[in-house]
């Protein structure tokens, strides 16, 4: 084999098909067919064909200049012509590398205090927009949600905005409660003996008493009988001795009161119990955000 054969130790051997089975290396331009799939415009790619035991099955490395997108190659027959993948390089990270796992802007759960690099506690502080384009995508007003406390909720269908803060509460609800109804029937108070007491002896009083003179005299004997005009007006006006006032003892003696309580209900409190606020079992993490 001589200098340049095959494309080895010479300057480079340009070919209009990519497709090859022998072993060589060669450049191809957007011109040519089966071109890996970044080589357009002026671009050209350099490629390496292998042949495989299976003749005619080679396969094929290739870098295209100005994107160095780097591709591996595989082909059977002519005309099944060239499967070209691409490799990924810093050039054309992988998906994880590229957001696809989590996107900029979305809340990661983070085990540790110590915040990793590149990332951001979310404690409700502000950002450069210009710094970090893509984080500022997701959080257009510059400022990141401040997490600390707070979990996340899907947003419903209808009545509430993305990044909208709701406070803690409980679900409208009814409670039962019974006081259970007793008869507690009739009572006996206790007995007591109050004895004998004495009444009030302000009673005292006097009667008014009036007579008339008479110019008659009385005979003597035992039948006599004087009248008296019924017309005559009274001309002395007395009173009688007051006798009145007394007092009187009464026996109250040992006796007892029944007092009816019967079948009534009673008013019930209900007092407040739990925690400050509603809460599910739960795990502290740290919510962390990547800066892009």
């Amino acid at each position: 084999m001589s200098k340049g054969d095959f494309g080895v130790g010479g300057g480079p051997v340009a070919k209009t098909d990519a497709y090859s089975n022998i072993g060589q290396i060669y450049r191809v331009n957007s011109s040519s067919a089966n071109k890996p799939p970044a080589t357009t415009g002026n671009v050209s790619a350099g490629v390496v064909c292998l042949p495989m035991d299976a003749s005619p099955s080679a396969g094929y490395f290739a870098v295209v200049g100005g994107s160095v997108a780097a591709y591996v190659g595989f082909s059977g027959a002519a005309a099944g012509g060239i499967t070209w993948t691409r490799i990924y390089t810093d050039k054309f990270p992988q998906p994880i590398d590229n957001d696809a796992v989590y996107p900029v802007g979305a809340p990661i759960p983070w085990p540790s205090d110590t915040i990793p690099s590149g990332f951001a506690l979310m404690q409700g502080q502000t950002f450069d927009k210009s710094k970090y384009p893509k984080l500022a995508i997701a959080y257009s007003s510059g400022t990141l949600p401040d997490m600390r406390g707070w979990t996340i909720k899907g947003k419903p269908a209808t009545g509430r905005a993305v990044l909208s803060q709701e406070n803690d509460g409980v679900k409208s609800h009814n409670h039962t409660g019974t006081v259970s109804n007793t008869d507690l029937g009739t009572k006996a108070t206790s007995s007591f003996d109050y004895g004998s007491k004495a009444s009030n002896d302000s009673g005292d009083h006097v009667h008014q008493m009036k007579d008339y003179n008479s110019n008659t005299s009385l005979d003597g004997g035992s039948s006599s009988r004087h009248s008296i005009d019924d017309n005559r007006g009274f001309a002395n006006t007395g009173i009688m001795q007051g006798a009145g006032s007394h007092a009187h003892w009464t026996n109250i003696g040992p006796h007892d009161h029944t007092t009816y309580i019967g079948p009534h209900g009673h008013s019930m409190t209900i007092d407040a119990s739990g925690n400050p606020e509603n809460t599910v079992k739960n795990i502290a993490f740290n919510y962390i955000v990547r800066l892009a």
